[in-house]
């Protein structure tokens, strides 16, 4: 915590993080979110020279495109487009009001930075007994440093009630938190199980880092890194989604992006004056050389205004005696889309996830092996979605094949054994992983491959993108997204046996720099706005299962991830258990 000493400092930094802010976001255009924008169309003749048809068993089968990756984009196309790029704070118009309080009150002169070290968590409807089916009440009031009580919201708290010693992996539920935007915060908790329990809460960050994090995420390149490209003419040049930033020319850039969805990627024109053909694409934690507007992110300045906290009055015990049984649910199933909108959506007990909305009878991943059959489950993602489909194809005894090379983890991979086949495909670019540009296929060009049929096996395409482009200006994600969700029409109107789930982002637990897990619900509050009219997508959320059993990792450890794995079959499976 930061001694009074320090609160001038703070403030002058904190003014300027915010300025910074405010700027940027007004540059963003306000167009309406459901309006796309038509691109100029590629001449026909790349399909019949850079296409590729591989058979259904193959390592490479959907990814008929990938000879297009790497080259440059006038081999297909005449005219540039341009991107009119989405302004993602219309989603969040609440906590926009909250910036733009904040942005006053640091025009005071007493305005002094809220590390709410002595915000506390109290319990509204204090009882010696509760019986299961009773609702806990809680409160949290929001305080800076200075005791002064906060006088608008917007800070990022968790809340889980947790039964015995275990802090990893306890049994427990989730907290319902509401923000009534004037430092007073309501917490909701279910009692779904008997015994001794206790409420913790955490500040997972405050308003004043959440300023932060947007203006360290205002632009389209991850600050503070690079990435180089590699050319068949053995130069090397930096790329990058977007080079508005620097003072290059056009004739200095060389245009990669991609002529079928217009996913962007530009690079550095090497020595030749030559636009040559990618061949390998490397990362680096080292700042672009051409970045003149270079301002890094403060992450110990985040740190220090006391993330990822216990707030005072966290423990409060809870007695919870046996009373109203929890009512039978329907069976889980991909249809309950709208259901998982409710909150908690879940809950351990002895270990095990439960739904609160749908009856998951799966115990195993071995014990959903007959409900696969007949099916194509694409996984298509990051290594994240990519630790499912080695989890659920190893349990159920299939080999992947594919480029094996532990220095490209993102090589594709399919799995297979009789009527069950499994692929894992990973994402396009910006990828933080060496290798070349046919292992960062597009997700919206692998379901344009998918085939039509009716009487053909099942289609089930499990999805999840963002931790790679996270720290990007979040147009970026909203782009690809709206790129994916086109794609799932078109597929829809050539197949009917087709569903697709997209995994949430998970909370983040650490406690260290911009892995807060902030970031990933800003993803998630996007993603569901943009897909929610596509009648067979369904929302795989996991947050609430995060907040119980927190991560400190991107990738899962085996416990977790096998509660989430099995979780996710019951909605693959869709009510069919063999």
């Amino acid at each position: 915590m930061f001694r009074y000493s320090h609160k001038w400092l703070f403030a002058i930094v904190f003014f300027c993080a915010a300025f910074h802010v405010s700027f940027r976001l007004q540059k963003q255009s306000q167009k309406p979110a459901e309006k796309r924008q038509f691109y100029p169309k590629p001449r026909i003749d790349y399909l019949a020279r850079y296409k590729t048809e591989f058979p259904v068993d193959s390592a490479w089968f959907g990814l008929a495109y990938q000879n297009l990756y790497g080259r440059p984009y006038s081999d297909f196309l005449d005219l540039k487009f341009e991107q009119n790029l989405e302004n993602w704070t219309v989603y969040f118009p609440e906590l926009m009001t909250s910036l733009n309080k904040l942005n006053q009150r640091k025009q005071n002169t007493d305005f002094t930075l809220n590390t709410f070290s002595n915000s506390r968590v109290v319990i509204v409807d204090k009882r010696t007994e509760y019986k299961t089916g009773d609702i806990l009440n809680a409160r949290i009031d929001a305080y800076n440093w200075k005791e002064n009580k906060s006088s608008f919201g917007g800070d990022y708290f968790l809340a889980r009630l947790i039964y015995g010693n275990d802090t990893l992996y306890p049994d427990g539920v989730s907290g319902v938190i509401t923000d009534h935007r004037n430092g007073t915060y309501s917490i909701r908790v279910p009692l779904l199980i008997p015994g001794e329990a206790r409420l913790e809460v955490r500040l997972m960050i405050p308003l004043e880092g959440i300023a932060e994090l947007i203006r360290c995420t205002s632009m389209r390149n991850y600050i503070g890194t690079q990435y180089q490209s590699e050319y068949e003419t053995k130069e090397k040049t930096e790329c990058n989604i977007d080079f508005s930033y620097t003072n290059m020319t056009a004739d200095e850039i060389c245009d990669y992006s991609n002529p079928r969805n217009q996913e962007p990627w530009f690079c550095v024109k090497p020595p030749s004056g030559k636009c040559p053909k990618i061949t390998n694409v490397v990362y680096s934690w080292e700042r672009s050389s051409l970045d003149s507007t270079y301002e890094k992110c403060r992450n110990e300045f985040v740190h220090n205004l006391g993330c990822n906290q216990v707030i005072h009055g966290s423990g409060l015990p809870v007695t919870v005696s046996p009373g109203t049984e929890i009512p039978s649910l329907p069976s889980c199933k991909t249809s309950l889309n709208w259901k998982t909108l409710l909150r908690p959506n879940g809950y351990f007990l002895n270990g095990a996830w439960k739904s609160t909305f749908c009856d998951n009878k799966l115990n195993s991943i071995a014990q959903a092996r007959p409900c696969f059959e007949n099916k194509d489950v694409y996984f298509l993602g990051d290594s994240t979605t990519r630790q499912f489909h080695y989890l659920i194809a190893g349990t159920l005894g299939m080999q992947p094949a594919g480029p094996q090379n532990g220095h490209i983890w993102q090589q594709p991979q399919t799995a297979g054994s009789g009527n069950i086949r499994f692929y894992y495909r990973a994402h396009g670019p910006p990828l933080q992983n060496p290798g070349p540009p046919n292992t960062r296929p597009y997700v919206s060009d692998m379901l344009d491959e998918i085939a039509p049929g009716e009487n053909e096996h099942e289609v089930v395409i499990v999805f999840n993108l963002g931790l790679h482009i996270i720290y990007f200006e979040p147009s970026l994600f909203i782009h690809r997204m709206r790129g994916i969700r086109d794609a799932m029409l078109r597929l829809n109107k050539r197949r009917t046996n087709v569903r697709y789930i997209y995994r949430s982002q998970r909370v983040l637990n650490t406690s260290y720099g911009r892995n807060n897990g902030w970031l990933a619900y800003r993803y998630n509050v996007l993603t569901r706005e943009i897909f929610k009219n596509v009648e067979n997508f369904f929302y795989f959320d996991g947050w609430d299962m995060s907040v119980v059993w927190p991560l400190n990792q991107f990738h899962p450890e085996p416990p977790y991830l096998e509660q989430e794995g099995i979780y996710l079959c019951n909605f693959m499976c869709n009510e069919v258990m063999g």
